[in-house]
């Protein structure tokens, strides 16, 4: 019985992470997109220069994307910033991205 209760309540979790996607406009992405993004936003630092800034090798450790592989993380990645979602920073180190949020 309480798998049951503990899986319901996964449901409802996942309902609302569902709907707070289709609102932020990610539900058009793929779901390694979208996991790739939400892990940009975990491994993140707040930068006073440029928001929220992180590496890519910082990110490819989050468990999320544990199973992602190295090219198919690359072509997100493109996407994403083709998107608009990310940017690539110049004059940081090397796979420095920020998340855009304008």
């Amino acid at each position: 019985m309480e798998n049951l209760s503990r899986l319901s309540q996964l449901a409802k979790l996942r309902q609302v992470a569902h709907d707070m996607e289709r609102d932020l406009g990610l539900a058009d992405l793929d779901r390694k997109d979208r996991d790739i993004l939400i892990a940009f936003c975990v491994a993140g630092h707040p930068d006073p220069r440029h928001g929220i800034v992180a590496r890519t090798e910082t990110v490819r450790q989050h468990p999320m994307l544990c199973d992602i592989s190295q090219p198919t993380f690359h072509r997100a990645l493109r996407r994403l910033v083709t998107r608009g979602w990310l940017a690539r920073l110049t004059g940081l180190p090397p796979g420095t991205y920020r998340l855009r949020t304008d």
